[in-house]
């Protein structure tokens, strides 16, 4: 680690806050938002694009801190959209094999997926009628996606970003569902 790269986070923790130790809490914050924000959009190595990002505010912090003004977390926010968009360039969209997709909401792989599909039409059955009909619709694949995802906002009368910001909060309560209830199946097995 080279002396400037040190000096630069030092001002980088100065720019977050005047007290060390809440710099180091927003700092942490900002890297687990990171984190959320590129794993959100199917990023494989979200902990390593976070830290780049990090890197790269990190370096640019010496002239940025004088005249930025706002929130620093959304300058990373902004550096790490520009990122997604340099590596949607660079690499096509490669879609994750069905068991990889249930490790990254935390459910652990199995040889029988029986448990999961079972969790996850209980985990439907909780929901509210309008959220099980929006998270189901959202998630059709019989058309293009943007389309259809287009098409329900307008029957919604809802912008295509608050769509998908609903859609995300009952994905992460089925996720959060679907978990504990393969747990709990778990558990029963092994007693």
């Amino acid at each position: 680690m080279t002396k400037r790269w040190e000096d630069n986070f030092e001002a980088l923790l100065a720019w977050l806050d005047s007290d060390r130790e809440r710099a180091g809490a927003k700092y942490e914050d900002i890297r687990h938002s990171l984190i959320q924000i590129f794993s959100w959009r199917g990023a494989f190595d979200a902990e390593d694009l976070a830290d780049e990002t990090i890197t790269r505010v990190t370096r640019r912090v010496p002239e940025l801190a004088p005249i930025y003004k706002g929130d620093p977390a959304l300058y990373f926010y902004g550096v790490a959209k520009k990122m997604m968009l340099e590596l949607n360039r660079k690499e096509p969209n490669v879609e994750l094999p069905e068991s990889d997709k249930l490790k990254d909401v935390g459910v652990e792989k199995s040889n029988d997926f029986e448990a999961e599909y079972d969790c996850l039409d209980t985990c439907l059955e909780t929901l509210p009628p309008a959220e099980r009909e929006l998270i189901m619709f959202y998630h059709q694949q019989d058309q293009p996606k943007i389309d259809a995802r287009k098409k329900l906002a307008t029957r919604l009368g809802v912008h295509p970003n608050n769509l998908r910001v609903k859609a995300h909060r009952i994905r992460a309560g089925l996720q959060k569902c679907i978990k504990e209830c393969v747990r709990q199946k778990s558990a029963a097995e092994t007693n």
